[in-house]
């Protein structure tokens, strides 16, 4: 018996370090939760958690902490309902504009960007009172598809960039299951999260998230349901689909991936 409860104990012994050490690496793997930061109707306290969790704003090229920000109303009016250029705020080269370099730019194919003085008006008359701008008068939307990826660059630089968190001002969010922004770092998603639907007293939402660990955000996927091109009608107008457009956009300083 003596001879058969040796190797039994030491064999015991063995499966319990190795459970312990793997036990222990995966705490030391595992990453803080996400914070998100969400708002529906006033949603001013919700951006002001957002940019001060980001840290101050940045208006130049060369920063490496802090957040960036971009409200559509320094886009010029000869672009105003025209395809965005991708890179427009993040143009490069001798004669690039200092103030549009903020690092965030669109892959190319993927879809229309536009931005608009009249919520879109001119696709859908209906949107006029439908939409609302959050800053200034212009808003932002893909009009052509309900699918779309943002990245990250320097800012000023075409070097390839992650940021650590987003936050996007939504207007018209009717379901709360609609719209949502999926998080990658490359090819592997970090979680997908939904903008909360508004009520009654205004039509804005708000969606932030900020990944305190080592995860860094290369890519955001936006997905809604609904696209203003195709005529279709929003659901509080007895249509199929759940229309939204964007206002402001903040994000941490993109830094070299």
């Amino acid at each position: 018996m003596k001879k058969l409860f040796a190797p039994l104990y030491i064999t015991a012994l063995i499966v319990s370090l190795l459970i312990i050490v793997l036990v222990s690496c995966k705490k030391e793997n595992a990453q803080p939760e996400p914070v998100v930061i969400k708002g529906a109707d006033d949603i001013t306290t919700a951006i002001n958690d957002f940019r001060n969790l980001l840290g101050n704003l940045n208006t130049t090229p060369g920063a490496t902490s802090g957040r960036r920000e971009i409200d559509w109303d320094g886009v010029p009016d000869s672009l105003v309902g025209k395809a965005l250029p991708d890179n427009f705020f993040n143009p490069t080269g001798p004669n690039a504009s200092i103030a549009r370099q903020r690092g965030l730019i669109y892959a190319s194919g993927s879809g229309e960007f536009q931005v608009s003085k009249s919520n879109f008006a001119n696709i859908d008359p209906a949107s006029a009172g439908e939409f609302a701008a959050f800053s200034g008068t212009k808003t932002f939307a893909n009009i052509s598809t309900n699918g779309w990826p943002i990245s990250f660059q320097v800012a000023g630089q075409t070097a390839v960039a992650f940021t650590k968190g987003v936050g996007m001002v939504l207007s018209d969010v009717d379901l709360p299951n609609s719209t949502s922004l999926e998080f990658f770092e490359d090819n592997k998603s970090l979680g997908k999260f939904f903008a909360p639907a508004h009520t009654a007293t205004s039509n804005f939402s708000f969606l932030g998230v900020y990944f305190p660990g080592n995860e860094r955000i290369t890519r955001v996927e936006v997905k809604h349901d609904g696209i203003l091109s195709d005529g279709q009608k929003d659901i509080s107008a007895g249509g199929q689909h759940d229309l939204v457009i964007f206002d402001d956009f903040i994000y941490s300083e993109p830094q070299k991936h």
